[in-house]
């Protein structure tokens, strides 16, 4: 089973957030990922959230990387701060301080690691599976052989002499 990658670079500026919404739901579809418009809104939403971090917290180049495999999508983000992302409380009036919570609700698992040049941060999400593999795994039922119950004619009679 290969990984598709995807590696998108930005400047770091506010204004890119809704361009990497719009380039990593392009890379997904480009991958023949038969996204619903649930699915699209969750991508969406959690690059959003990882980047804006990363945005508001940094300084310089946000990078964003694409894992893809049949039915799972990684949502990496790098940038140059080596400070952990810290999900807080937010109280009920106010309109930030919840992303971190949404992209764990939103994600199979999500984490965080120290790089050289400051951290990663990421998000696995369950997708569908692309058309090929779906297509792959039909195919297989129909045209694999199934497992023999008893071996060969041939084998059978030459354990009896």
């Amino acid at each position: 089973m290969s990984t598709r990658t995807t590696l998108l670079v930005y400047t770091g500026k506010k204004d890119e957030v809704a361009l990497a919404r719009r380039q990593v739901v392009g890379a997904v579809r480009a991958w023949d990922v038969p996204l619903d418009a649930a699915a699209e809104d969750t991508i969406r939403l959690v690059t959003s959230e990882l980047v804006t971090n990363a945005v508001q917290h940094t300084d310089g180049p946000v990078t964003v990387v694409l894992y893809h495999q049949p039915g799972h999508l990684v949502i990496d983000v790098l940038d140059h701060s080596p400070t952990p992302p810290l999900p807080r409380t937010a109280g009920t009036a106010e309109e930030r301080g919840r992303g971190l919570e949404l992209v764990d609700a939103l994600a199979t698992s999500t984490g965080w690691e120290p790089t050289q040049s400051g951290k990663r941060v990421w998000a696995l999400l369950k997708v569908p599976a692309s058309a090929p593999t779906q297509r792959a795994t039909v195919l297989r039922q129909f045209f694999t052989r199934p497992t023999p119950t008893r071996p060969p004619r041939a084998l059978a009679l030459a354990d009896v002499s």
